[in-house]
Order: C-alpha cells, then structure tokens, then sequence
C-alpha cells in the first residue's frame, strides 16, 4: 500500500480508534452510575451462587451491610459485596433494604407494599366529626396494626372525641387494603367495626348516641415518607344503631404512621 495513502488515512483511524475508546468508557460511566447500593435491614440476607434456591448458599449478608446491584433476573437480582465477591437474593430480600436517603428500594419486582410485608404499624391521627349528632367534634386515635401480606393490613384502634357538649371514647377493629402498594402515593381502603361510648354535657341534654355499636366505611391515601414512617389521611363514614334508627356520622381524619 502507497505510504501516502497510509499517511492520508492514519487521522482517519486514529480519530476512529479514539472515538471507540472514548464510548467504550462513556458506556462504562453510564453503567456504573446505573447501578443501586443498598443497605441490608432485616438480620441477615443469604446470598446463593445463582438465581436459583438450588444453588447453594456461600454468605449471609449482616443487617447494616451495603450491597451493589449489578443485573437482575424473574425473582432474583445479582449482587457486589463489600469483599468484591458477588452472588444473588431474592428480589424478595431485596425489598428488606434501604436507599442511602433511607427509602425503600426502588427496583422493578419491589414495592413499599413488599418492604412493609410483615411489620407491625403504630399510628396517631386526629381530625373531627363533619356531620351527624357528632358535627364539629374532634377527636383522635391511637393504631396498633399488622401486616401479613403486601397489600392488606388489620388494625386495631381506640379513640378519645371532645366538643363543647360531647365527650366519649372509642375502639373498633378494621381491615385494610391498598391494592397498589407498590406507589408511594397509595390509595387504600377501610372497613371496620366497633363500639362508642358518648355522654353529653351537661347530661340534660339527651343524645341519641350514647353507648352504641357501629360499622365504618373509609377511603384514604397513604404516603411513604421514608424508611419507617408514613403520612395517612382519611375520609370515614359510620353507621352507628341507636334505640331509635340507625345514626350517620362522617369524619376525616391525618396522621402519621411508624412500622417496626
């Protein structure tokens, strides 16, 4: 070959050579900087050696450990240790880890609905009565709840409520469903029973609530603020029996709630 034809096209290449080279590395860049560390928050995580239960298990990643995900396959994602090593857990595991801003995961096949899986809530909330024998009269409410499975929940309440004439208590027991627990801003639904205990003051004023069961029927939205708490705001309907006919009270109510 003519070496003024070699001279002609060695820019030609070089440019070539140096392009390749300088994608080669951006490529590399964008990978990297795809790629999501977490941090471990149940006891331990078992890494197995493929994405499969019948691949043994070679580690158990301690509570508080950060891990690297790397690729992902149907219910398992391939992880970096902090040795180097890699290996795979369960997508389920997965939703047991936190952001380095302390949120949930957020990977296809985990949802907050996956990370609350299991846990306990404890909640505070307030608000007051909108309509009924009730009207203007605040209350709040105190939570304990559990969730056995990602979408749903039970909880049981009490409650004090409080007006210029009124004063009571209350308890119930309800069950919750949040069919897309996997948004961070999720609908949820609520139905319930239980029973009040309401006296008026003074007592010359006869109310047709008094000590009385009731059924309740909720729309809310929950927010997932971070790593344990969420915000809650919620519409309520009662019914509640009287001696006379049945009473309907309305009642919103927000709060905050802790999961453990």
């Amino acid at each position: 070959m003519p070496q003024s034809y070699l001279k002609k096209i060695r820019p030609l290449l070089l440019g070539f050579v140096l392009c390749a080279s300088s994608q080669a590395q951006l490529s590399a860049a964008e990978t990297a900087s795809e790629r999501v560390t977490l941090q471990v928050i149940d006891v331990y995580a078992d890494v197995h050696a493929g994405p499969g239960r019948g691949y043994p298990v070679f580690y158990a990643v301690e509570q508080g450990e950060a891990i690297e995900i790397i690729a992902k396959r149907p219910g398992w994602y391939e992880i970096r240790l902090q040795n180097g090593r890699t290996g795979w857990v369960t997508a389920k595991q997965i939703s047991r880890t936190v952001q380095a801003t302390g949120e949930p995961a957020d990977l296809p096949e985990v949802s907050f609905g996956n990370y609350l899986k299991n846990s306990f809530l404890l909640g505070l909330s307030s608000g007051v009565f909108t309509s009924g024998e009730l009207k203007n009269s605040d209350h709040w409410t105190f939570s304990l709840g559990y969730r056995p499975i990602s979408w749903a929940a039970l909880d049981a309440e009490y409650g004090k409520l409080y007006g210029e004439d009124v004063r009571g208590d209350y308890y119930g027991i309800n069950l919750i469903v949040e069919p897309f627990s996997q948004w961070r801003l999720s609908p949820y639904l609520l139905v319930g029973a239980g029973e009040m205990d309401v006296d008026s003051q003074p007592k010359l004023v006869p109310l047709e609530i008094q000590k009385s069961d009731f059924n309740n029927m909720a729309f809310g939205l929950n927010y997932y603020l971070g790593r344990n708490f969420l915000m809650r705001a919620e519409y309520r309907t009662l019914t509640v029996s009287t001696d006379n006919k049945d009473a309907d009270l309305a009642t919103w109510k927000i709060g905050f709630n802790t999961f453990f």
